[in-house]
């Protein structure tokens, strides 16, 4: 009787032995969460992407060669009343009239081809005219003008800054304008006082005027954004320690 209940015993407590250690096996590994499926891009989307990035390219190419045109006719015919920004700028907003026309007439959608991303314009547009600004300066007028010229761009840049922004806080507490706080006045100042005077330049250049004074007005339009740049920047942290008043 005994020898009987010995193997009953022992085959009852491996089976409690083997459910204790796979629960115990089952809680330390635990299932790898499913990664989710992302949704694959389908053809259709992938050749109207693919369509959509063309036409941009064609747009901003046509866009380019028509001003290109535009400047060697006026350098062609010297036509120098007209400025060549002047014409360019010109061109652009008779292109964006065209573009708006006939969208109006639903003729045709060309809103994401006309679209200009921040991406180009910090990619592709500005390092070219920087680098060419940097490239074609007359190093020896620039440093042998150079106090004038930092004169000029940091504290005419200031002044135009605080009289600017002291004007559109003012005339906001008189109700000649929409009300703007000390802050958004003076950042509003800090941004437009660095003006870019390529019209100007250009003039200079087509006339052969005085180098001195070519250079005081270039030199200015380099050093002014900078200065501009830290006001703003200044004006900002202003705002975030004072709360904005």
């Amino acid at each position: 009787m005994a020898e009987e209940e010995f193997p009953n015993t022992t085959h009852e407590g491996f089976n409690v032995t083997l459910h204790t250690t796979l629960v115990v096996t089952t809680k330390l590994v635990l299932p790898t969460p499913a990664k989710p499926i992302l949704p694959v891009q389908t053809g259709e989307q992938a050749q109207q992407e693919e369509q959509s990035s063309g036409m941009t390219i064609f747009f901003s190419l046509l866009v380019l060669a028509i001003c290109i045109i535009l400047v060697h006719l006026l350098i062609r015919y010297r036509l120098h009343f007209l400025p060549e920004s002047v014409a360019v700028v010109s061109l652009g907003i008779l292109m964006g009239a065209v573009i708006k026309i006939i969208e109006f007439k639903k003729l045709a959608n060309w809103k994401e081809e006309e679209m200009f991303r921040p991406n180009m314009f910090f990619l592709l547009l500005l390092p070219p005219i920087i680098f060419e600004s940097g490239y074609s300066l007359h190093k020896g007028n620039f440093f042998q003008n150079i106090g004038s010229i930092t004169l000029f761009s940091v504290f005419g840049t200031a002044i135009s800054a605080f009289v600017v922004g002291g004007g559109i806080y003012f005339l906001g507490q008189a109700d000649v304008i929409s009300k703007l706080n000390m802050t958004d006045s003076f950042a509003f100042g800090s941004l437009i006082s660095a003006v870019d005077p390529v019209a100007t330049i250009a003039i200079f250049n087509a006339l052969h005027v005085d180098p001195v004074l070519n250079m005081l007005v270039f030199g200015e339009s380099i050093l002014n954004d900078a200065v501009s740049i830290v006001l703003t920047k200044a004006v900002s942290l202003n705002a975030t320690f004072c709360g904005g008043h």
